[in-house]
């Protein structure tokens, strides 16, 4: 039963391949966009049906594209120049090196512990800690640490499979997902920054950003409830006495345990105060997995590289390639000419909502980045053109980019799910509420506020 079904996926894939080579082309859909989009369709579904290990699924479509000429091979491979990869790697090579001390047992069980055992208030507990993050740092790289964190106490409690997707996923979207309120200024800026070249004077801050976008902390709030409830698992995860015993059997802290908590202090500085030094929060991830190794602290050892998650390095290459080839085979100029005439002849508000769901249905194709920068030019001018307001549609393309099913299209997600801790269905379905929620919202009281504030 199992071959057949991994036969049927076989079939499933190659139907899929030559089905897209099929579609007839001519000047707009070129050759090498029936390419692109042919040997992404598979490498998805290569890589979602798990056929082969992360490393062999990732490579075969990393090399697929140059193979086929649809970008050069140093495209192909520019991905593992970027702090994306790197940062992924520092966050594994951190969680074996933490894992080898007591903190992250302590950091769980006494979490636990105070939440009385109960999963939804430990869900919440976690979303509180990620938005208190995501206050006090911002990008990536933060987030990733937060991560690294909550996957330690999955472990550490022994969840998996949903239970282990619901703290994972919470964690991530609350960061991730407060960026719709909070002024982003290394993201957000992608979209307005590409609109600014259309329409000059448009300009965000801080309190303005807040003022036009508070109401989204409300969904926010909705979908992190949900998908703790969704995720429950039928039995508690341990009565409190429980934790307690465990913090008890831990005993003092050892000179490991110590030695780690002051490098993690260290790492925790420089990335709050990566505004005045200017060195870069990945000096940061670099640090803090390099100090363990040094003489006199001695926390590392060369074989810790051996338990580092290495399927999951290849995963996050091989999505973000996605990403260059499409742009490389240019996939946003198709979408562009294909998509953009249509949207000139609708209503403010159907103009927002068409937008909003072409930055989700490119997401699954696309980079967040590449859409933001695709899209954000020939909208403003549509904007400009017919009076649509060009920050609202800065907004929809933003937040249109943080919906997702899978967890290639999201760099942030991919680090969640390449822990291996659950499956694609299970970080699928909570990831589909939360789309609907949160859409739910912004085509309501979204819109609602953006007409009072003169948006719409």
């Amino acid at each position: 039963m199992k071959n057949n079904k991994k036969l049927v996926q076989w079939i499933i894939i190659a139907v899929a391949f030559v089905a897209i080579k099929l579609i007839p082309t001519n000047e707009l859909w070129t050759p090498i966009l029936g390419t692109y989009l042919a040997i992404t369709v598979s490498g998805i579904l290569l890589l979602a049906f798990n056929l082969l290990n992360n490393v062999t699924s990732s490579i075969i479509l990393m090399f697929a594209y140059p193979l086929a000429k649809v970008c050069t091979l140093t495209q192909a491979l520019s991905n593992w120049t970027s702090q994306a990869i790197w940062m992924t790697l520092c966050c594994f090579v951190l969680v074996v090196l933490i894992q080898k001390t007591t903190i992250l047992e302590r950091i769980a069980y006494s979490i636990a512990a105070k939440c009385k055992g109960n999963y939804v208030a430990l869900v919440l507990a976690i979303a509180g800690i990620s938005f208190i993050a995501r206050i006090l740092m911002q990008g990536i790289l933060a987030l990733v640490s937060v991560i690294a964190i909550v996957y330690g106490m999955c472990k550490a409690l022994g969840l998996k499979g949903k239970a282990a997707a619901g703290l994972l996923l919470v964690c991530t979207f609350v960061y991730h997902d407060a960026n719709h309120f909070l002024y982003s200024a290394g993201y957000f800026t992608i979209v307005l920054s590409n609109a600014q070249a259309v329409v000059p004077e448009l300009t965000s801050s801080y309190p303005a950003f807040f003022a036009d976008n508070w109401v989204f902390i409300i969904p926010l709030i909705i979908t992190t409830v949900v998908v703790a409830l969704m995720c429950k698992p039928k039995e508690g995860l341990a009565a409190t006495d429980f934790f307690d015993q465990k913090l008890k059997e831990l005993g003092p802290w050892t000179p490991k345990d110590k030695k780690m908590m002051v490098i993690l202090a260290i790492f925790i500085v420089l990335l709050f105060t990566d505004s005045i030094h200017h060195l870069g929060m990945m000096y940061a991830f670099v640090f803090v997995i390099t100090a363990p190794f040094l003489p006199g602290i001695d926390i590392g050892e060369a074989s810790d590289f051996n338990k580092v998650s290495w399927g999951g390095i290849f995963f996050v290459a091989a999505c973000m390639t996605i990403g260059t080839a499409g742009a490389a085979a240019g996939f946003g100029k198709f979408i562009s000419t294909v998509t953009f005439p249509v949207l000139q002849n609708v209503s403010g508000k159907t103009f927002l909502s068409l937008t909003y769901f072409l930055s989700v249905a490119l997401n699954f194709i696309m980079t967040p980045a590449a859409v933001m920068s695709v899209m954000g030019e020939p909208l403003a001018q549509v904007c400009l053109t017919l009076g649509f307001s060009p920050m609202a549609m800065c907004y929809v393309v933003f937040q249109g980019i943080s919906q997702l099913l899978f967890s290639y299209e999201v760099t942030v997600y991919m680090v969640a799910f390449s822990f291996g801790l659950f499956d694609t269905k299970e970080f699928a379905i909570p990831m589909f509420v939360k789309f609907v929620i949160q859409t739910v919202a912004l085509l309501t009281i979204g819109f609602l506020w953006w007409g009072v504030r003169g948006l719409i």
